[in-house]
């Protein structure tokens, strides 16, 4: 079996729980962006759904959506928050051929909070051996992004798996990955086709630090084209409310803002918007389409709770952008 694009990464449940904004022993303390509860108190949630999440999950999800084939590849458990990912899966027509079920473990989740717009995460990662079977598909991209600990021989073996089936690239470390540096996974920017990440990643990547003040040195414009000299031969990076920057192969720069939507919570807003713009590089876009793609994807999914039941098909994108 072939299949056209594989994520490598992780797949997990995030389960959310909203709590009214009146809730009688629930405080925001500002000053410290702290959020407080009540010790002992019984708190009502105005709703509490359970979805698949994890980036590699999302984005394989996403990508299937707009029309392509595409297997996961990642290691779960064996216990029924496993098995509402891989029914999920299947649901979506992404393929299990790479997918690890390890006896008796447990699945990665976590718990979402959301309180008067404030959203506050407790992660739960199960630590993972990552020995994943990746030679029964032969793609023609991948797509590799965050994995937990013990990950490096798993990017090691992704590497040489891309280097040996010829397949293009498309790359987006995560926090474990760049909490390690790049010269971590400098090899893979090297052979990177399309880098995504987010603003404060960018910064990590070039600077080792998140800067959290403006300059010239950490404007999205000047950092896609010192990524760029990383090795990947497009680069982009999205800052929130901000919009998108990036940078093509020939080093024209590029920006597109936002999308108008109701945000209701932000949970897969990247994922949406790099299976939005991969899908759309991959169909002959430009750089500037594949933005508006991302910026579209992204926006219906902050529209709804969770990072998938927001993703959008092909047809639905092109209509909002108004190429259909």
């Amino acid at each position: 079996m072939t299949s056209q694009i594989v994520c490598i990464g992780d797949a997990l449940i995030d389960t959310f729980l909203s709590i009214h904004d009146a809730a009688k022993y629930c405080r925001i303390d500002h000053e410290h962006m702290e959020i407080c509860f009540e010790a002992g108190a019984k708190i009502m949630v105005d709703d509490a759904q359970f979805q698949l999440g994890g980036n590699a999950c999302n984005v394989s999800v996403g990508l299937s959506r707009l029309g392509f084939a595409t297997a996961l590849a990642a290691e779960i458990g064996t216990d029924e928050f496993s098995e509402k990912i891989i029914k999920g899966l299947q649901k979506d027509n992404v393929s299990l051929d790479l997918v690890q079920q390890t006896p008796d473990a447990p699945s990665t989740f976590s718990v979402c909070l959301n309180f008067k717009k404030e959203r506050t995460l407790f992660v739960r990662h199960v630590t993972r051996k990552h020995a994943l079977d990746l030679e029964k598909i032969t793609p023609d991209w991948i797509y590799l992004t965050s994995l937990g600990n013990e990950w490096e021989a798993l990017y090691k073996k992704a590497q040489e798996y891309m280097q040996k089936t010829g397949a293009k690239v498309a790359f987006n470390p995560g926090s474990t990955q760049l909490l390690a540096g790049r010269e971590h996974f400098k090899d893979i920017l090297q052979i990177t086709n399309i880098l995504l990440v987010n603003k404060e990643e960018a910064e990590e990547i070039l600077y080792g630090i998140v800067q959290h003040t403006q300059n010239e040195a950490n404007k999205p414009s000047t950092m896609v084209k010192e990524l760029q000299k990383l090795g990947p031969k497009i680069v982009c990076i999205t800052d929130g409310t901000n919009g998108s920057d990036a940078i093509d192969e020939k080093g024209e720069l590029f920006h597109e803002g936002i999308v108008s939507a109701e945000c209701v919570e932000k949970t897969g807003a990247g994922d949406a918007y790099s299976s939005g713009f991969v899908a759309a590089i991959i169909n002959g876009e430009t750089v500037q389409n594949a933005m508006k793609w991302g910026a579209v994807n992204s926006a219906n999914v902050i529209t709804q709770y969770g990072a998938q039941p927001g993703l959008l098909t092909k047809t639905e994108i092109l209509r909002r952008i108004g190429t259909l």
